[in-house]
């Protein structure tokens, strides 16, 4: 099949193609078996030759698309000078489901036959050993940002129902700048912002958390990272309690590690992802739980790589097949608004007959 993808290395379907940044817009094509990347001349030679992407000046294209009289912006004359030039119109052409609009509707009109395909690259759910690499040393970093939140609960002290460290009021906030400064050194950044709440707001998965810490509720701590060189996430969940936990929250604690337990162990590749889906969930049911609008109210994991949700999906309709090289989080999570929130993530490379437990931390409620 024939691609076309439009765009810089932002997009990670691109990055995935030409695996080096480029940060102005160009053409990437994939026709007759060739490869081929039609790039300005301030971009020129920049893709690694090892890849057998042949690098196509663009600026010739681009004057040359600037004579045809056609009522559209030079970008979509520049797309369909393209398109004829490499023999595409007609034939059937796979884009990724964020290919400008307006370039594909123009392309339909002059009678492209365009077929949006996601996954773009199937491939790559399954990850090289390259990528694995870059994964876990983006994981290695994230797990020094949470021994750094785990070492200041450690040494903060708890006064008339707040936190203090360094005689200062903990607070979500300075938990995120001393994480962030951290990964920063290491050449990570926070490009889509972490979650660290507390209380009430442990309720709600997605939220970011602001103001103090309190001692003795749960604080939820989830990390996901991009790795600047190699544009790779890694994603990792923790749960604590800074003071004495009520037994609610020490025993939903108990059942979310029990099914990620659960999970975990069942993972393989072949096995269907749905399946490990419905190991966790009886877990959480079998131990007096809920699924649905509250308790077990999300997916239980995702791929992860240069996006920071990837195939394969992990929920309860899922149809995606665990594959040898896949890295997938298994993130099983309760949330009461009475109580608040539980959860834990782990990232797990699937492996033939089994799987291996890249992030290899910890799992402590409690920290005195």
């Amino acid at each position: 099949m024939n691609k076309v993808i439009f765009g810089s290395t932002k997009d990670s379907d691109m990055h995935y193609a030409v695996k080096t940044p480029v940060t102005s817009s160009f053409f990437y094509l994939e026709t007759r078996g060739k490869k081929y990347a039609l790039l300005d001349k301030v971009d020129f030679s920049i893709i690694p030759k090892n890849l057998r992407i042949k690098s196509v000046p663009l600026n010739p294209f681009s004057e040359e698309a600037k004579k045809l009289r056609l009522k559209t912006s030079d970008r979509n004359k520049l797309a369909y000078y393209i398109f004829k030039r490499y023999g595409l119109m007609g034939r059937k052409v796979q884009i990724p489901i964020h290919f400008p609009l307006d370039m594909a509707d123009f392309l339909r009109r002059k009678g492209a036959k365009l077929v949006p395909a996601f996954p773009f690259f199937p491939e790559r759910a399954v990850k090289t050993k390259e990528e694995i690499r870059y994964i876990k040393e983006s994981l290695a970093h994230t797990k020094m940002a949470f021994r750094i939140i785990e070492n200041i609960l450690r040494r903060s002290r708890i006064r008339k129902n707040k936190i203090y460290y360094q005689n200062k009021i903990l607070t979500s906030e300075f938990l995120k700048q001393e994480a962030e400064k951290a990964l920063i050194e290491k050449g990570m950044f926070d490009l889509l912002g972490m979650i660290i709440s507390t209380e009430k707001q442990t309720a709600i998965p997605h939220h970011i958390g602001f103001g103090p810490i309190l001692p003795h509720q749960p604080i939820v701590c989830d990390i996901f990272p991009r790795h600047r060189a190699s544009g790779y996430f890694s994603d990792m969940t923790r749960t604590y309690v800074k003071g004495r936990p009520s037994p609610e929250i020490q025993t939903m604690y108990a059942a979310v590690l029990r099914a990620q337990n659960a999970a975990i162990k069942k993972i393989r590749s072949g096995v269907s992802a749905k399946e490990i889906y419905d190991i966790t969930a009886n877990v959480i049911l079998k131990n007096g739980y809920h699924i649905g609008d509250y308790g077990f109210i999300h997916g239980l994991g995702h791929g992860v790589g240069l996006d920071i949700h990837e195939k394969p999906s992990l929920k309860a309709n899922s149809e995606d097949i665990l594959e040898t090289g896949n890295i997938i989080t298994i993130e099983p999570g309760l949330y009461y608004s009475r109580l608040g929130g539980i959860r834990l993530e782990d990232m797990i490379l699937v492996t033939k007959t089994s799987f291996q437990n890249l992030t290899n931390h910890p799992k402590k409620l409690v920290i005195p």
